[in-house]
């Protein structure tokens, strides 16, 4: 019996590059799918562009909000729209590879006891790829690498899919966790792999399924990077919470990566420093505020890095 797929991802103004992903997933060599895209109150007519252009195909099937949600209540509402036994997600800015759903599926088919599947993310750059750019801080950009199976790496949003008997037993994803336009929360996906595990699940990498990310010119800046990294910590503490262990080894981890740093001022080690000190903001109750304030200090040390 072949297991039926609902793709799903959220679209907000970029209007060309759903279009070239849409493109990708209706090419898959995989025949029970179908696929859900929400529009998240784009103003540049992706919603009537992509109606038109896809409209008259039976697997396509597209929503507006009136209202930006952001994308993590955007995609839950079509993931309860949707019928598919397994849910697939990609985003908007992605080119999907034709073997994708046919891939994640499989690996499903192994056990019951799989919960969640993701996948290869490998990058598109447009522009010169800077130096600086090093695979510790590849999360930053949604890049995944590896070439070898894995049970222990968190699953990407960008390539994940899930059964939808588990995404109802956990309550599909965490909308505490969301990002509208200009924001920069995220982690939904890290803390879905956390509650699938903790529901006595495996979460399985596969190399075999894979997606292009595309990497525009404005997110390969020192700027975006410090921004994202103390984004990235202060959503871990909405997700993961706060003890006194945790803030041990948030602080034991600033203090190794500043050793580090002192020795060799690296770029990427002050990423690091960055990621962990958002954590520590959010740990201690500050907020956005006092985050934009340390993204101050971490950009002048940053100018100084290689």
């Amino acid at each position: 019996m072949v297991l039926s797929v609902s793709v799903v991802l959220c679209a907000f103004n970029r209007k060309n590059d759903v279009t070239e992903c849409l493109e990708s997933i209706l090419k898959q060599n995989y025949s029970n799918f179908d696929v859900w895209v929400v529009d998240d109150a784009s103003t540049d007519g992706t919603y009537e562009f992509l109606k038109k252009k896809f409209g008259d195909n039976k697997k396509f099937h597209i929503i507006r909000n009136d209202t930006e949600m952001g994308n993590t209540r955007s995609r839950n509402m079509v993931m309860r729209e949707s019928k598919g036994e397994i849910l697939v997600s990609t985003d908007d800015d992605c080119i999907v590879h034709q073997n994708w759903i046919a891939n994640l599926v499989k690996v499903f088919e192994e056990s019951p006891q799989i919960g969640l599947v993701t996948g290869k993310v490998l990058p598109i750059f447009y522009k010169k790829v800077p130096l600086w750019l090093e695979p510790p801080i590849y999360p930053i950009l949604a890049i995944r690498t590896e070439n070898k199976r894995s049970e222990a790496l968190n699953p990407y949003g960008c390539n994940m899919a899930v059964l939808r008997s588990v995404m109802e037993k956990i309550n599909f994803l965490n909308e505490d966790i969301t990002r509208k336009y200009g924001g920069l929360y995220s982690g939904e996906d890290t803390d879905l792999g956390l509650r699938v595990r903790a529901a006595g699940y495996k979460v399985v990498y596969t190399p075999a399924a894979v997606v292009d990310h595309k990497m525009f010119p404005e997110r390969l800046s020192k700027e975006h990077f410090i921004r994202r990294a103390l984004y990235f910590g202060l959503s871990e503490k909405v997700y993961a919470g706060s003890n006194m262990w945790k803030l041990l080894d948030g602080t034991a981890n600033i203090i190794i990566f500043l050793f580090k740093f002192i020795a060799k001022s690296k770029f990427s080690t002050l990423t690091l420093i960055a990621y962990k000190t958002g954590f520590m903001i959010g740990a201690l109750g500050g907020d956005e505020g006092v985050l934009e304030r340390w993204r101050e200090w971490f950009m002048r040390l940053a100018q100084k890095t290689k």
